[in-house]
């Protein structure tokens, strides 16, 4: 027994340490504006040569539009009415997630934000060792909302990453709020305007004067007063190619620490953006919006130490973000907490059929003026459900994957069997944290954003 006692401590000595986690999420951060995805833009090099790399699937699927929502998804592995938070007003709880998974397995965890949404009043640092959400750079078009650009919140991160103990595991949560709008990139705003990719034949649209985005560019939109849709596009597009660009020092930074090889590297968003998409509702928008371009997001996967085993996977296959933490932990070897709704894609594929949900920020004044929209995507079908005015969409994606025919008026059946799959998840209770108390500043940012009235 000594012997053997003896012989697993040698063995102990030897073992290879946990693979470094670094999980990127990119707000507002269309799929399909992608390299990867098919996007004829230059728009993301850096991201594409990740992909090449690892495994990207292709239809993956956010649980909430809005970003507190989202996030807490994707750590807990569970959806909104199970987490309890619905929009960007609750508090983060303290349900197991992939943040306290991981330090019960002896790893440091730390977040770097970019957004005054993620900051300290959501309460995510309480599971996390270092947080820092320094944000001050004003917005454009809204001086009184701080953020912080993709490079200033990446140097931090490395920073901290250089002073880190190597002989203890750490997972890296950088947040990056590029290319939320308003479109105004830092470095060459304009270097896709008019080019040969531009969209042509959109109609102009009207200058809104409130952030909705009902049918015209939201204020808080407006650039130069322009009203051709094809230049905000181009704008937007050309965020995602500073925050890819920033990424890319990161990357060669990480590739100088002998760490980037060593890492288990995880790419994705919140939630996409719907553009000026001729049949949709609201324009240049997100938060209160379920459509295919909102709720698909980006999930590219580069295992450590060279490893392949998600690129064996169909993934081509419908996966939600609540797949994420519980993919992570187990690509790491370690345990899946119970509670988690997701399962680890290494473990079990979901059903073509098994309907995945989106939904808009839920917060009761919305409901009163605005509304939102809740939706659900089972097998080629998405039903949306427009709060206010109930006014339902129903789209086929095998015919139509940009979802241009709403085929609610001519497939009845359809629609009311996604309708009665979206009230039976509906009835289920439904779990809505505490609203925290919102210092006056945080207060006017948020309502400056259309978070609050």
């Amino acid at each position: 027994m000594a012997m053997l006692a003896a012989c697993a401590a040698l063995l102990g000595c030897h073992r290879e340490p946990p693979s470094p986690l670094i999980l990127i999420t990119i707000d507002t951060l269309r799929a399909d504006h992608l390299g990867l995805y098919g996007y004829p833009r230059d728009t993301s090099p850096t991201l594409d040569a990740i992909a090449r790399e690892g495994t990207a699937f292709m239809r993956c699927y956010a649980q909430s539009t809005a970003t507190r929502a989202s996030h807490a998804s994707l750590f807990t592995a569970s959806s909104p009415r199970t987490h309890g938070v619905h929009s960007n007003f609750e508090e983060y709880g303290d349900s197991p997630s992939l943040m306290t998974a991981l330090r019960a397995s002896g790893y440091s965890t730390a977040g770097f934000v970019s957004s005054a949404v993620l900051n300290r009043s959501f309460g995510l640092q309480r599971q996390l060792d270092h947080f820092d959400d320094a944000t001050v750079t004003a917005e454009m078009n809204r001086p009184e909302m701080t953020e912080r650009p993709a490079r200033e919140t990446l140097a931090a991160a490395l920073a901290y990453i250089e002073h880190l103990d190597r002989n203890r595991p750490f997972c890296l949560w950088v947040h990056l709020i590029d290319p939320h709008g308003p479109y105004a990139a830092p470095v060459d705003p304009d270097r896709f305007v008019g080019d040969a990719h531009a969209q042509s034949g959109l109609r102009p649209l009207p200058l809104g004067s409130t952030n909705t985005g009902f049918y015209d560019i939201p204020k808080y939109q407006i650039l130069n007063d322009v009203r051709d849709p094809a230049y905000y596009a181009a704008r937007y597009d050309a965020e995602i190619r500073y925050a890819d660009d920033a990424l890319g020092t990161f990357v060669e930074r990480l590739r100088a620490l002998d760490l980037y090889d060593r890492t288990l590297l995880v790419v994705t968003a919140d939630h996409g953006e719907t553009l000026a998409e001729p049949t949709h509702r609201r324009y240049f928008s997100h938060q209160q919006v379920a459509y295919e371009e909102d709720a698909r997001i980006p999930l590219i996967v580069r295992e450590a130490d060279g490893r392949r085993r998600l690129a064996a996977l169909d993934t081509s296959a419908v996966v939600a973000s609540i797949d994420i933490a519980p993919t992570i932990l187990d690509l790491l070897g370690l345990d899946i907490p119970g509670e988690f709704e997701g399962v680890s894609l290494l473990r079990a594929a979901r059903n073509s059929d098994e309907p995945v949900f989106s939904f808009g920020s839920d917060v009761p004044w919305e409901e009163r003026t605005i509304g939102t929209q809740r939706g659900v995507l089972s097998g080629p079908w998405r039903y949306v459900l427009n709060t206010l005015d109930g006014v339902e969409e129903l789209y086929d994606h095998r015919a139509d994957p940009q979802e241009t025919r709403n085929l609610a008026a001519t497939d009845p059946e359809r629609l009311a069997e996604l309708k009665q799959i979206l009230a039976d998840f509906m009835a289920k209770p439904a779990k809505r944290n505490r609203v925290p108390e919102v210092n006056p500043g945080d207060r006017e940012r948020l309502r400056s954003l259309g978070y609050e009235r």
